[in-house]
């Protein structure tokens, strides 16, 4: 019996071989990050500070090499770079957070920046997009993108009656209930009109979450929160970027979901790949320690609503 269970064993890794292999092949493949730019050995004149030299850069004031008289084409170069298709290329940046997020976020963090778009403007950058989309494939978007704040202060009457308490101390909770109800609409109102400020806020939080899971990453060794949040900002492009592609495809119908337009099972596992690529724990180890981020934040944003209800009740009754 044992020499069937070998003999099954045996045959089932040959065939599953090819598989391996290619999956080796995928895997060093999105682990090459890009490749740097050869050094020039055609001597030049700076044009800033008259200094000789030969390479790419000038040792003396740092200026491109590439720096000529302003031609049209210079010209069009220059403009292409202020909206990210320069040599600080967004459509590469985009493209790595597709087919290596994790490698890629780490490459950046570990110093490798210059091939990569910075992650705060590329925020800002899609996130324009992605509401231009919206507004072009979806005409009621707003209505439907202000629907979560309605619904998340449906039922509840815009102000609670306040006299004929039963007990002594129930009006003064209604009255901070009441201005917990304003604020928290006031809030929601602000973030569905700066959608960037609510994915920073939103991934700020993911980012402490995310520290305290991750702390003792293999590979990356003394991960700071800081690292954490500049991570998080390229996670929100990548959502961003996908969920420009699910307007276009779905006609926006996941809108009313949540904040992106992805179904929730899909940003789950996006998190779950990233984490695996950055982090680099193994599959059932990253599939918890994702488990622990999503349901923190869960918890977190509970603790927090609490919060503000009773510190709104101390306010109003003081």
């Amino acid at each position: 019996m044992g020499n069937i269970f070998k003999a099954i064993g045996s045959k089932l890794g040959h065939a599953l071989e090819p598989v391996r292999r290619l999956a080796s092949r995928v895997g060093a493949w999105q682990r090459r990050g890009v490749a740097v730019q050869p050094l020039s050995a055609e001597g030049r004149v700076c044009l800033n500070c008259g200094n000789e030299f030969t390479g790419n850069f000038c040792p003396r004031c740092g200026q491109s090499a590439g720096v000529s008289r302003f031609t049209f084409k210079h010209a069009m170069l220059k403009t292409l770079d202020v909206w990210g298709l320069g040599n600080r290329s967004l459509p590469r940046t985009l493209w790595h957070l597709v087919y290596r997020p994790g490698y890629m976020i780490g490459d950046y963090l570990e110093g490798r920046q210059t091939p990569f778009f910075p992650p705060i403007k590329m925020l800002f950058l899609v996130t324009t997009a992605f509401l231009l989309t919206v507004h072009v494939f979806i005409p009621d978007a707003e209505r439907q993108m202000e629907s979560r704040s309605i619904e998340a202060v449906k039922g509840l009457p815009d102000e609670l009656p306040v006299e004929d308490m039963a007990y002594s101390g129930k009006d003064e909770m209604l009255r901070g209930f009441n201005n917990f109800t304003e604020g928290f609409n006031d809030v929601m109102t602000f973030f569905n009109k700066n959608k960037a400020f609510q994915y920073i806020f939103v991934h700020s939080l993911f980012a402490v979450l995310s520290f305290w899971v991750f702390r003792r990453s293999p590979l990356r060794k003394g991960l700071t929160l800081t690292e954490c949040f500049f991570a998080q900002i390229f996670i929100a492009s990548q959502f961003l970027m996908l969920s420009i592609l699910c307007a276009w495809a779905s006609g926006g119908r996941l809108l009313h979901e949540s904040m992106y337009n992805l179904p929730t099972y899909v940003k789950y596992l996006l998190l779950f790949y990233d984490y695996k690529q950055l982090y680099g724990f193994g599959w059932w180890r990253t599939a918890w320690n994702t488990a622990k981020v999503v349901v923190s934040w869960y918890v977190v944003m509970f603790i927090l609503m609490i919060g503000a209800m009773a510190v709104s009740v101390v306010v109003v009754n003081n």
